[in-house]
């Protein structure tokens, strides 16, 4: 722990705030992921509580297993600090609500082994929940790329994976129309993993953090201000709107994660300048992965981890000397700058031509046109022959494609495909498919991008 944590009640006070901050979110997730699908008729009476129960179920088997190691070594007086329910109550928070229990099970062992095999709590190096996290979505990937994160009702990719899917920057109406406004994505009820989407619940929780002194509230608004200052100059750099970098803020858990997650008191920095660097590193790297993957927080937290001993050995440096930072101020600052206009550079280069869409075959007869295309879609490639006849989009058929049967099936049962081709002259308004949002854009897009071509 940090040298300023004096005694086990003044941690016990931080475990009990953390609890407090955190029951809210809690509740929320009951009312979006329960409440909500009830009120729709997606779930029974025992489906309203199952948010609750899957969080119990996690905080719960991290506790066991701690408890049982000690049990193991004899140690028990330790298993009274160690506070083993923890890893387990922030793996369930940050995992999808459709994720199958047998994963959270496996999630929640290793979250538990990475934090017993550097010596429990205090000693660990790695936050233990995420390194739960992680292990499960690269081992299950199949799981997470081929379930909805929520149920029927709200279940649409999440923002980051959509924005994955548009060429270049993305507008409004691609990123943010989707899931209704700004305020939906402020509020929560866009859709995401468990608790990382209300917004407003992250930001009252850092609110009674800060107050408590419970977190390090340098490394959240440094870590947020960060990701904000570059996304608003590759906004700027691109012509585009204050959407962007807000939507940047407001979506793929940065909040939750910038207040819970990078400000674990043991994998954190403890002195004041290595909080400021830590935030500031953080909010680059998250914007690096982004644009490169559609997991930024997460693995940027991780990375950081490794690098709290170096960050607090310059803080201790600048208590004694205030110039011994600058060079890594002037380092840092040449860091934004370069990440803004490379990043900026990929968007731009990357609007030109949509990397996800691929011409296969192209026939020209007389007044004829027909297109073999693919376009990815959420499971893999959508490949479809598109005929156009006199200017027009006659006919367009599916030939292969790698979405799930529910996906599929509720673009077939939506009858999207006509719709489209009845709303060719501004097809960027047609409407996407509830609970297949990336498959009927990836349809939409393919339609646009043949017809780019054609024109």
């Amino acid at each position: 722990m940090g040298p300023f944590i004096k005694s086990s009640n003044k941690t016990s006070r931080m475990m009990f705030n953390l609890l407090i901050a955190l029951t809210p979110i809690i509740l929320f997730t009951v009312y979006k992921h329960g409440y909500i699908p009830y009120t729709h008729g997606q779930v029974d009476v025992f489906g309203i509580f199952y948010p609750l129960l899957f969080v119990l179920i996690g905080s719960l088997t991290t506790f066991i297993i701690e408890l049982l190691y000690y049990l193991i070594i004899k140690r028990t007086d330790e298993f009274k600090t160690s506070y083993g329910f923890f890893p387990g109550l922030f793996l369930a928070l940050i995992l999808p609500i459709k994720t199958p229990i047998y994963v959270l099970l496996v999630g929640c062992l290793v979250a538990s082994l990475s934090k017993i095999v550097f010596g429990g709590f205090g000693r660990n190096i790695f936050n233990p929940a995420l390194i739960g996290y992680i292990f499960v979505v690269a081992t299950f990937s199949f799981v997470f790329s081929t379930s909805y994160y929520e149920v029927d009702t709200v279940s649409k990719a999440t923002p980051l994976t959509n924005a994955s899917m548009v060429s270049g920057i993305g507008t409004y109406d691609e990123l943010v129309k989707p899931y209704g406004d700004l305020l939906d994505f402020f509020i929560g009820t866009t859709p995401g993993s468990l608790a990382e989407t209300s917004t407003l619940l992250c930001l009252l929780a850092f609110i009674y953090l800060t107050c408590t002194k419970t977190i390090k509230w340098r490394i959240s608004l440094s870590y947020i201000s960060t990701v904000f200052l570059i996304t608003f100059g590759i906004s700027r750099l691109l012509g585009v709107g204050l959407y962007y970098p807000l939507f940047h803020i407001l979506s793929g858990g940065l909040v939750f994660g910038a207040v819970f997650m990078a400000t674990d008191p043991v994998t954190s920095a403890a002195t004041t300048t290595g909080q400021i660097f830590q935030g500031i590193l953080l909010g680059i790297l998250t914007c690096i992965l982004r644009f490169t993957t559609t997991e930024g927080v997460a693995t940027s937290i991780l990375i950081m981890n490794m690098f709290v001993f170096i960050l607090d050995k310059m803080g201790s440096r600048v208590r004694f000397n205030s110039y011994a930072c600058l060079p890594w101020v002037v380092l840092v600052c040449f860091m934004i700058i370069v990440s803004m206009f490379v990043l900026a550079s990929k968007k731009r280069v990357v609007a030109e031509k949509d990397p996800n869409f691929n011409i296969v075959n192209k026939e020209v007869t007389d007044n004829k046109t027909i297109y073999t295309a693919t376009q990815k879609g959420y499971g893999g490639n959508i490949k479809a022959d598109v005929v156009i006849e006199n200017g027009k989009i006659v006919s367009v058929e599916i030939i292969s494609h790698n979405e799930t049967k529910d996906r599929y099936q509720s673009v077939t049962d939506a009858n999207y495909i006509n719709k489209l081709i009845e709303g060719q002259d501004n097809l960027k308004n047609v409407d996407t498919v509830s609970g297949a949002t990336v498959t009927s854009t990836s349809l939409r897009k393919l339609l646009i991008n043949v017809m780019e071509d054609f024109h």
